[in-house]
């Protein structure tokens, strides 16, 4: 009787972390609600950094946080943060170039440039619907994966979730570590430029110069990013002028900048949003891990 009263016991309290854990899920769509008619999205919005919401909020006997870890790019310290995380300050792996996604595998990993070339001209191989190599020497299509020990096909289509990666040749757990935070498969394709981490910026070859102007630009008057008196790039078409307010850019930063508008890869806004949602009851833990749009669909939901 003593094991079976254990059991349901640990049973019921599974379930309640559970319930705990979706509350914090909704509490964090209610709170991306309020935003809805917002023209854009940055780092000083409720649903992006709101402890008063997002951090220990009591739920019956227990509680959840709505919680990311954030790299702070002018302290280099890695921190805690209450809220959501937008999908469009990542690189999406389904929609970007293999340039793009070679420089960004560069700076965020420690691999030099003919093996960034290498990986990246591999994931454009698993995603397209071609047999043919992206790169001479480097990708994989099926003759390659053919040939592994216990063989299979490349896929020739989108990624339908990241860790889809290791199965992708030159991919390790080491790499997709490094890489998880900055690649997405849930934006819409456009980089919102309020929201991308320097990492991202410089993927999308913009000078370390001009990135390091835009979040300075960012992070306002008290040089820390997401708070109230953050500056805000409020249209596509205003984030030259906007910028060129705040500090001398050159020809060719004005040049790099239009280039990125005109061709539609950034935006000011936002239309996915993870959220990790932790709960606590009695000394446990239990995490719901989703990706969910503006509305509030659910496209991604893990439980653990």
């Amino acid at each position: 009787v003593r094991q079976k009263l254990v059991l349901i016991n640990r049973l019921d309290s599974r379930e309640n972390l559970r319930l705990i854990a979706e509350a914090g899920v909704k509490q964090a769509i209610a709170e991306l609600r309020k935003e809805d008619l917002s023209e854009y999205d940055a780092l000083n919005e409720s649903w992006s950094n709101n402890p008063d919401v997002f951090q220990k909020i009591e739920m019956g006997y227990g509680e959840f946080s709505v919680c990311y870890k954030y790299l702070n790019s002018k302290t280099g310290v890695e921190e805690l943060r209450y809220g959501l995380i937008d999908e469009e300050r990542k690189i999406n792996l389904n929609e970007a170039e293999l340039d793009t996604i070679q420089r960004l595998i560069m700076i965020v990993t420690d691999l030099e440039d003919s093996q960034a070339q290498n990986l990246a001209a591999a994931i454009v191989d698993w995603r397209d619907t071609d047999s043919s190599l992206s790169i001479p020497l480097g990708g994989a299509e099926d003759k390659y994966y053919a040939g592994l020990p216990e063989p299979y096909e490349s896929k020739d289509d989108k990624f339908e979730v990241i860790e889809e990666l290791l199965l992708v040749r030159w991919m390790n757990q080491e790499i997709l570590d490094k890489l998880k935070n900055y690649i997405t498969i849930y934006s819409n394709g456009k980089i919102n430029i309020n929201t991308a981490p320097e990492q991202v910026l410089l993927a999308l070859n913009l000078e370390k110069e001009l990135v390091d102007k835009i979040i300075t630009f960012r992070c306002g008057e008290d040089e820390i990013e997401s708070t109230a008196d953050d500056n805000i790039f409020s249209s596509t078409s205003k984030i030259v002028t906007e910028l060129s307010q705040y500090s001398d850019l050159s020809p060719g930063e004005i040049s790099s900048l239009n280039h990125l508008i005109s061709s539609g890869i950034i935006s000011v806004s936002s239309s996915n949003f993870m959220i990790r949602s932790v709960a606590q009851l009695d000394n446990r833990v239990s995490q719901i891990l989703c990706v969910v749009d503006r509305e509030g669909n659910i496209l991604s939901w893990r439980e653990n």
